[in-house]
């Protein structure tokens, strides 16, 4: 596998803070981050991706500013720095969604070099806490004094812009708990590459966070993606040739061949450390296990789906005890129910398109993505026990269309 974009996301950050009671100030001078003014932040300043050559610390001041300070140690030093906060949607970023480092709004050059810079923002110049925060990019270039070495750095985060490998922006929450949202990944193949799409299935809104050249294949796409929440690994297979791969999101690596499957197949899911999926020659359900390399150690049948069934999407329920299948079924496509513990398929009472994907979120619900009709997916949610089916935002269309849909992480 050859990998041509490098991949970031974004870090969900938590402010341990302490309720604060503010005297004499305006209610909009705060914009709603009063609470907060206590707590603060420190994440490491990381240069060339795995030197630690500093700090960055996020807070919120007395004068209800918020605050970036970049402190380095040992022989680095700043010479520039580059630092964003605000909406997500306003951050400067390419179509690919890489940072424009250039445009981010608090910048400064030092001559001579620094070891400390600072940035502040007036709370009332950000999104309202209750919205319900905003997103901070910690962007610098370092030098190191004893050897002439100038490297790339940016501050900490586990999510990330959109490709894979280098450079964090991080999501300042007023209150985590009160706002949690619920990710799936949404996987595309176009033009030779695999695109991977974050999908907030709280708010409706998606993101490209991956676009990795995978080449093409003899017959067929890439297709079958299940996330395994536990290892952070990514799966998709060769619809026709049965070549199973792991992209290992977590990590900067591409994506590797973990085997061959022995059947071909278009809809899988993930659970109990084992990838699940639908030989659409044989409508097997098979299990694969793996060694400690994730490469395949070993497949079993698990069952037949019925000849009258055509599968074209499964996941499994967070107990394990149940498998829900998107499928066309006496001439309707309908949500198909099979107990894995009693053997049993039942139909409910939901129809579909064809094209609908599944998946159960980390809040436990199923839900789905299907054409809109007019360009673009749409999000549901979906209740088995009584066939109740919601749209997430009728307003938010996902434009582009979802070649499958599986868990994300837990946010």
């Amino acid at each position: 596998m050859k990998k041509i974009l490098t991949f970031v996301l974004a870090v969900l950050v938590l402010a341990a803070c302490q309720k604060n009671k503010v005297n004499d100030q305006p209610v909009a001078k705060w914009n709603g981050y009063g609470s907060m003014k206590s707590g603060e932040i420190v994440k490491t300043l990381w240069a060339g991706q795995n030197m630690d050559v500093g700090t960055v610390t996020y807070g919120i001041n007395d004068n209800a500013d918020f605050y970036v300070t970049y402190a380095t140690t040992g022989d680095w030093v700043i010479s520039e720095a580059h630092m964003f906060a605000g909406d997500k949607a306003d951050m400067p970023v390419n179509k690919p969604g890489r940072p424009k480092i250039g445009k981010f709004p608090n910048k400064g050059t030092y001559d001579p070099w620094v070891n400390t810079v600072t940035f502040t923002v007036p709370l009332s110049d950000l999104p309202p806490a209750e919205d319900p925060g905003f997103v901070v990019a910690s962007h610098a270039v370092v030098h190191n004094t004893s050897n002439n070495q100038q490297e790339t750095a940016w501050g900490e985060g586990e999510f990330t812009f959109c490709d894979k490998g280098w450079g964090w922006y991080a999501t300042y929450f007023y209150n985590q708990d009160d706002n949690p949202f619920t990710i799936l990944y949404g996987t595309e193949y176009r033009n030779d590459s695999l695109n991977v799409y974050l999908i907030n299935v709280t708010t409706g809104q998606s993101d490209l966070i991956l676009s990795e050249y995978i080449g093409t294949t003899n017959t067929g796409s890439y297709n079958a993606a299940a996330f395994d929440t536990e290892s952070g690994n990514l799966f998709f297979a060769t619809s026709n040739e049965g070549e199973l791969y792991v992209n290992p999101m977590d990590d900067t690596q591409g994506s590797f061949l973990s085997g061959t499957l022995s059947g071909s197949t278009v809809s899988a899911t993930f659970y109990g450390g084992n990838y699940y999926y639908i030989d659409e020659q044989t409508n097997e359900l098979k299990m694969v296990s793996f060694d400690t390399d994730w490469h395949i150690s070993g497949e079993t049948t698990v069952d037949t789906v019925p000849g009258s069934i055509a599968v074209n999407d499964i996941t499994i329920s967070p107990d394990g005890g149940t498998m829900y299948m998107v499928g066309l079924y006496d001439g309707s496509n309908e949500l198909i129910e099979y107990d894995m513990v009693t053997d049993t398929y039942a139909t409910l009472s939901i129809t579909l398109t064809a094209d609908t994907q599944i998946a159960y979120g980390s809040d436990n619900i199923l839900y789905a993505v299907e054409n809109s009709g007019t360009g673009g997916e749409v999000i549901y949610s979906i209740d088995p026990s009584t066939g109740v089916v919601t749209p997430i935002d009728e307003n938010e269309i996902i434009p582009v269309d979802i070649g499958d849909l599986t868990r994300g992480p837990t946010q």
